[in-house]
């Protein structure tokens, strides 16, 4: 057992309870008083008596606040010996003795006088009887659901009553324990699931399982005097206490426990808030210890004196409060003085947040603990700061400065009634820290700020530190505040410096590549670690915090690790590899061509997201700048990927046997211009050799492409523009097939374009007769100006035209246009005439045709004329004779049913008879010649609406070649007549 020197406090402040002041003398009710027992409960103090009080027998005085009597009233024959009350009902239990000395156990209720007795109400009495013989209580242990009450007596039996026992009913009482040594304490313990009781004798302690048949258990061979046994004032798990003379121990099932020093006889122990109360009837010797520089507290005024020097004390009965978690006695003091002899002490109990003593002499004492402030100053000038932090964190929220040790006393801790909370212990802590600092203590300086942490500003810790090139001292601060995730950008900065300073790689490793969750600035963590040189940390803090964009700064600004950063582009979301291309792609495509260019065809080829469409080819074009051939390899395989165009007859690389994609049946608008963007770039990147434009040159362009590799290109270029499921802007393919002089292109182009004339006039340029013969022939029938355009290239040419026979193509192209009647004669002429080298003798022959020809066109016109004539005075002549000669109708039948002709007939002009039967309604016209006229009528109507449609004529005119024949043929057909059909 380890002797503890207790520090020497005077925590409390004593007066006497008067009357009056005036008067300076005890109440009233105290002063006949004879103390068997006390409690104190819900507001009030409660004494047993056993004397006459005003000729009036009274057992039991109940008080109020005021030190007034509530009730006074005999609760039973003699003396009451034991009091008890309860903390969730307003109830007392009270044993006594009647008149023949047998105790009996008496349960009051507080809430229900009895008016007519002016006293509670009795709502339980009980004798307890062991035998035929009387013994008195000396101990009284009661559950506070009043389930179980535990009575011991002094022949060593305990009796225990189970069931209501706040009612005279359904309760039970058996003897659960018989022994020689007489019951000194008692005492229960709960825990939620069981209860067991505590038994105390005089030699040994011991515990009874009273949910369990009653199963007792040795705890340990020595017992406890009367008076000296009391149970921890917890909800549950509760412990016993017992008083001996050299300590105090606590008992748990388990056994023996902790122990606390307090040397002397105890004839009583109490407990008051966290304080246990021990009064000792000895003389003892109480002194600081020798190294905590206390000094002696002389109380004058109420003659509480604690001499540390002195060997001994005034002989009675001494009352000392011990903190038994802290270790120091906060009060100790005798009571009477004055020049009596010091008085002993009755009774010790407490209620209202104060401690009462009673004394022998029939006064009360009251007991008040001072202000926390003020206990603070002692301290303080003490420099006991951690005691003062102990002292302030009554609270279980707020934590101890020391701790805990597997020997620690469970001392119970009631509801705090200070107003301090943890804003206080930081400034003790803080003040701590001063007196240590200044003493030149950093490193228990450094333990003290860290309390701090989350309440005092951290610039005034850092400052301090920061003079004093403590960096050591520094470095923990500032990993406590990153640990409590308080720490910002300037912090994580501050401790990395210091991380680095130091060279203390192993702290930096714990720091940065901790599982713990360290909340810090991660962004500032990694760029102090790449000033530092520590790439390798930062890498680490980039990849647990996701920090892509430092991984690829560092990858690519500072360790030139392209390879890495390419495997790394390839596990990322595609969006964000999009937005890393943007800063770093064109890097990694002229250092990684081959690698990355996978990557884009993956990018490109695969949905961003389900849903969308893959990322567009174009962003990237320009990050092959200076990797042209890799540009072509991409655009290439990108349209055989992911539109299924194959240039060049056969796929290249790994996309070579991959089946073309299926064209959609309706494209996307975007998807169609990114395609067309494709095909756009590839066509000019084959045809300019990789040089897409003069201002932008290439770092190739000391390198030129070779010249197997442009020929390839070239005809790739030729594969692209004939590709079918390419999509490229015609006119733009047009332009650069000019610029590039890329013939082959140019007239397929052309074709597209259905340009005719300037396909024959790329022929003309290259002087390629067949050709332009060739061309004639392939568009002369859509198009059949190209043989008056060839006519006049191979007559400007006349006789020099070379060959075997250098005037065979001229007449080829004038027999054509004979044939097709394209020119009249005289133009002919007219464009042969331009060279003198083409002699008439050369056309000989046309010209003969073509007279020949008109000269018979001419004759058949004057046939035609002359019929058209005798047919129109014919026409005129009948008309005449129908208006002015008679007709004479001569058929014998009718033109429908063939029948002889009855009357009534019908007969027209025009010869015909009917029946009028067989006409019916229908006798305005002959049915036989009506058809005939209908038609007529129609084409002369037709010519009357056409005479207004002047838009009609006009479109015509502006689409034919030959205006003066569809102006011929419009007068053929009176189309401008202006004179209307008779009705």
């Amino acid at each position: 057992m380890t002797v503890v020197q207790w520090r020497q406090f005077t925590f409390f402040e004593r007066e006497q309870v008067v009357d009056t002041p005036e008067l300076a003398a005890s109440p009233q009710w105290l002063e006949d008083l004879e103390i068997t027992s006390s409690a104190h409960g819900r507001g009030h103090l409660f004494f047993g008596d056993m004397l006459c009080i005003r000729d009036m027998l009274c057992s039991i005085i109940i008080l109020n606040h005021a030190m007034a009597v509530v009730f006074s009233f005999q609760a039973h024959e003699r003396q009451v010996t034991h009091m008890k009350h309860m903390k969730y009902k307003n109830q007392l239990v009270s044993v006594g003795e009647d008149e023949n000395g047998i105790p009996i156990v008496k349960v009051w209720n507080l809430d229900k006088p009895d008016p007519t007795a002016n006293t509670p109400a009795l709502q339980r009495s009980s004798k307890i009887q062991y035998g035929q013989k009387v013994f008195p209580v000396t101990a009284l242990a009661v559950l506070e659901n009043m389930t179980q009450v535990a009575i011991g007596l002094e022949n060593g039996v305990v009796v225990l009553i189970r069931g209501d026992i706040s009612r005279d009913r359904f309760t039970k009482s058996k003897i659960i324990h018989e022994g020689s040594e007489m019951i000194t304490g008692l005492g229960f313990y709960e825990d939620g699931k069981r209860t067991v009781l505590y038994i105390v004798t005089l030699a040994r302690i011991l515990t009874c399982d009273t949910s369990n048949k009653d199963t007792k258990q040795i705890l340990e061979e020595q017992g406890g005097d009367l008076d000296t046994v009391l149970v921890t004032p917890n909800e549950t798990h509760q412990e016993i206490v017992v008083g001996r003379k050299e300590a105090v121990y606590f008992y748990g099932l388990d056994g023996r426990g902790p122990c606390s020093v307090i040397e002397g006889q105890k004839t009583s122990l109490t407990w008051f808030r966290n304080y246990l109360a021990v009064v000792t009837r000895e003389t003892t010797t109480v002194r600081a210890a020798p190294d905590s520089a206390l000094v002696d507290y002389v109380d004058k005024e109420n003659s509480s004196v604690v001499e540390a020097e002195a060997l001994e004390t005034s002989p009675g009965t001494v009352l000392t409060l011990y903190d038994l978690k802290n270790k120091f006695v906060a009060y100790t003091g005798t009571f009477g003085g004055g020049g009596l002899r010091v008085q002993p002490i009755k009774a010790v109990l407490s209620e209202w947040g104060e401690l009462f003593v009673i004394t022998g002499d029939h006064k009360m004492y009251r007991l008040q603990e001072k202000d926390m402030d003020t206990k603070l100053d002692i301290l303080f000038k003490k420099n006991m700061y951690t005691l003062a932090i102990n002292l302030v964190s009554s609270t279980p929220s707020i934590p101890s400065a020391d701790v805990g040790s597997p020997d620690a006393i469970n001392v119970p801790n009631p509801v705090a009634t200070n107003e301090y909370d943890y804003g206080t212990v930081v400034e003790i802590y803080k003040r701590y820290g001063d007196w240590l600092y200044s003493k030149s203590e950093y490193d228990q300086a450094i333990q003290q700020y860290l309390h701090t942490i989350g309440h005092l500003e951290p610039s005034y810790v850092i400052r301090k530190f920061l003079d004093a090139q403590r960096i050591h001292n520094l470095t923990s601060y500032l990993q406590a505040l990153h640990e409590q995730g308080l720490a910002n950008a300037d912090h994580t900065t501050l401790l990395l410096n210091c991380y680095t300073k130091l060279k203390d790689v192993k702290r930096l490793d714990e720091f940065i590549k901790t599982e713990k969750e360290i909340k810090f600035d991660v962004e500032t963590a990694i760029r102090v670690c790449r000033q530092g040189g520590y790439y390798d940390h930062a890498l680490w803090l980039t990849k647990k915090f996701q920090e892509n964009d430092w991984y690829l700064r560092i990858q690519i600004e500072d360790l030139k690790q392209y390879a890495e950063t390419v495997k790394f582009l390839d596990t990322l979301d595609p969006r964000e590899v999009i937005r890393a291309l943007a800063r770093y792609g064109y890097v990694l495509v002229t250092e990684m061509p081959a690698d990355m260019t996978e990557v884009l065809l993956k990018l490109c080829t695969t949905p961003i997201e389900v849903g969308k469409s893959p990322a567009w080819p174009e962003d990237f074009l320009h990050l092959y700048v200076n990797r042209t051939e890799w540009c072509v390899t991409f655009l290439e395989r990108l349209l055989q990927k992911r539109w299924g165009v194959i240039v060049g007859g056969k796929g290249k690389g790994k996309d070579a046997e991959a089946p073309p994609a299926a064209e959609p049946a309706e494209e996307d608008v975007r998807d169609t211009e990114s395609k067309k963007a494709v095909c756009n770039t590839l066509l000019e990147l084959y045809l300019c050799g990789g040089q897409i434009s003069a201002n932008s040159p290439s770092e190739e362009a000391s390198n030129p492409i070779d010249d197997a590799t442009c020929l390839r290109w070239r005809s790739n270029a030729d594969d692209l523009l004939r590709n079918k499921n390419a999509s490229y802007d015609i006119n733009h393919a047009l332009v650069l097939c000019k610029m590039q002089d890329f013939g082959n292109g140019i007239l397929y182009l052309y074709e597209r374009m259905s340009l005719h004339k300037d396909i024959l006039q790329q022929h003309m340029d290259a002087e390629d007769f067949a050709s332009v013969i060739a061309t004639c022939k392939t568009y002369g029938d859509a198009d059949p100006s190209l043989w008056t355009q060839s006519l006049a290239f191979f007559a400007e040419r006349g006789t020099g035209l070379g060959g075997p026979d250098p005037q065979a193509e001229l007449l080829e192209v004038l027999g054509q246009i004979d044939k097709k009647n394209l020119l009249p004669p005289l133009q002919v002429i007219q464009i042969l005439a331009r060279n003198s080298s083409v002699t008439i003798g050369m056309v000989k022959d046309y010209i003969k045709r073509r007279v020949e020809a008109e000269r018979k066109s001419i004759e058949e016109s004057q046939k035609l004329i002359t019929s058209y004539r005798d047919e129109t005075k014919k026409m005129k002549e009948q008309i005449e004779d129908l208006q002015t000669k008679p007709v004479i109708f001569q058929v014998t039948k009718c033109e429908l049913c063939k029948q002889p002709l009855e009357l009534p007939t019908v007969h027209f002009l025009c010869k015909h008879s009917y029946h009028q039967r067989c006409l019916g309604d229908a006798d305005q016209e002959c049915p036989r010649c009506a058809p005939e006229h209908r038609m007529i009528q129609d084409l002369i109507r037709t010519q009357e609406a056409s005479a207004g449609r002047h838009d009609v004529f006009l479109h015509k005119l502006e689409k034919t070649e030959d205006r003066f024949g569809l102006i011929a043929e419009w007068f053929s057909k009176n189309a401008f007549s202006t004179i209307k059909l008779a009705d």
